[in-house]
């Protein structure tokens, strides 16, 4: 089920500076360089009214600025573009498409967007970004996150975003069901397929992939209504990938004629 991101674009109140973070020094000066160097991920913001806000996987909230001025998001199970402008230290980003998938009550998806929102002034210190807020109201620190390929995908995990339903089409996922997938260290795929496990052997050389028939738990589900279909379309699909594509919003498996297997957002290791 798709839920509404409510991008809630302003901070009330002006308060008084948070611990543990200075203030920009002159010396931090940012520079586009730096800046698109690498993807970030969120550790944490602190708010300059105490409020300290955490996420428990900074993995999953990532934000990765391109040279050509555009901003790619990840924000837990869902994906947002943007586009900033950076004058000196001052970063104004206008936020644009963002997907609706539901990820869970836990999730900060939709404030982590509404922080991002609010940007306007960036800094760099020990090799972390900090963001500071508009109207005095906190700042997000960001760790570089160097970018996954290859042998690098050994012993990570993945959920599924959307799948190949073997009609040519990348459609989402059957509301309240998941695909999920592990790269195991010993050459073997495995995951849930919706209602069954299932695995499968692998072999990757740089973005190639070479993924064998799948093989599972042979369990039937009747609910939700066309579980059964959605799984047997991604476990057909699977087999077909050729290709890995990484980048700040996840992971998408291709054929080699260039269509889509699965999109894939990081939950691990």
């Amino acid at each position: 089920m798709h839920t509404n991101l409510v991008l809630a674009l302003g901070v009330c109140a002006i308060l008084t500076a948070g611990p543990g973070l200075t203030s920009t020094p002159a010396t931090l000066t940012a520079t586009p360089e730096a800046l698109t160097a690498n993807p970030w991920s969120w550790r944490q913001t602190q708010m300059n009214d105490g409020e300290l806000i955490r996420p428990a996987n900074p993995s999953q909230y990532q934000a990765r600025f391109h040279p050509d001025g555009s901003l790619a998001i990840q924000a837990d199970c869902n994906h947002a573009r943007a586009e900033y402008r950076l004058e000196d230290n001052r970063l104004q980003l206008d936020l644009g498409p963002t997907t609706l998938m539901a990820c869970g009550e836990d999730s900060l998806g939709s404030r982590f967007l509404t922080l991002l929102g609010v940007a306007n002034l960036i800094f760099f210190q020990d090799d972390n970004l900090f963001i500071d807020l508009k109207f005095d109201s906190g700042t997000m620190q960001f760790s570089p996150l160097p970018e996954l390929s290859g042998q690098a995908l050994i012993d990570t995990h993945w959920r599924a975003t959307g799948y190949n339903n073997g009609r040519g089409a990348l459609v989402s996922l059957i509301e309240g069901t998941e695909i999920s997938l592990h790269f195991g260290p010993e050459g073997q795929l495995t995951g849930t397929a919706g209602c069954n496990q299932y695995s499968a052997p692998f072999e990757i050389q740089g973005e190639r992939i070479t993924i064998g028939p799948a093989r599972g738990t042979r369990k039937f589900c009747a609910e939700p209504a066309e579980l059964m279909t959605q799984e047997t379309a991604f476990l057909d699909a699977l087999p077909k990938a050729v290709q890995i594509e990484m980048s700040v919003e996840g992971m998408v498996m291709r054929m080699a004629d260039g269509s889509m297997v699965a999109t894939w957002a990081r939950v691990g290791p």
